[in-house]
């Protein structure tokens, strides 16, 4: 006999109207519903053990970004054509968000008499899990240059949009060391 939703009585217990509920969408008892989704195996199970990367190094758009975390201090290389700077520590921003972590340095700042141009390198790192023994593994992201007008001591008025943005595509390897 399959049970109706309107058998349901409203006193009983959560776990009863989860199996009657179950029951009547599957049609299946509550033991050959949790059988059938369970897979049958003979081997015991296994701990998949996964460690998190501690250095990243990323090329894209005539850049190379070298990123590592050693002994709890970022380090970040950064480097161009024309310009090969190095960060460590509090130089680095990092914010954590649900699309991975966001990292900023500050690549040039101007006169700050004068003002001039502010510009920022912002790259997101994803989440990665290296499977314990794998030395690395490839990885791709985006990242950000920022160029954003500031008026200095003088203060004259800066008007219209202030950041320009240019962004571009970064590939390269996440590895633990």
């Amino acid at each position: 006999m399959n049970p109706n939703l309107k058998d349901i009585s409203s006193n009983l217990p959560r776990r009863q109207i989860v199996k009657a509920a179950l029951t009547f969408v599957t049609g299946l008892t509550t033991t050959s519903l949790v059988s059938l989704l369970m897979t049958k195996s003979t081997k015991k199970a296994q701990a998949i053990v996964v460690q998190r990367p501690n250095e990243f190094t990323l090329n894209g758009n005539g850049t190379q970004i070298k990123y590592s975390i050693l002994n709890e201090v970022s380090q970040l290389d950064y480097k161009t054509q024309n310009t090969s700077v190095h960060f460590s520590g509090d130089d680095i921003k990092t914010l954590t968000t649900d699309i991975g972590t966001l990292i900023t340095v500050i690549i040039s700042s101007p006169n700050p008499t004068v003002g001039g141009n502010t510009v920022n390198l912002s790259f997101l790192l994803p989440t990665v899990n290296l499977p314990i023994g794998d030395r690395e593994i490839p990885v791709q992201t985006q990242a950000i240059l920022t160029t954003e007008k500031t008026s200095g001591l003088i203060r004259r008025p800066i008007f219209g949009q202030l950041q320009l943005y240019e962004t571009f595509p970064l590939k390269g390897t996440a590895r633990y060391r």
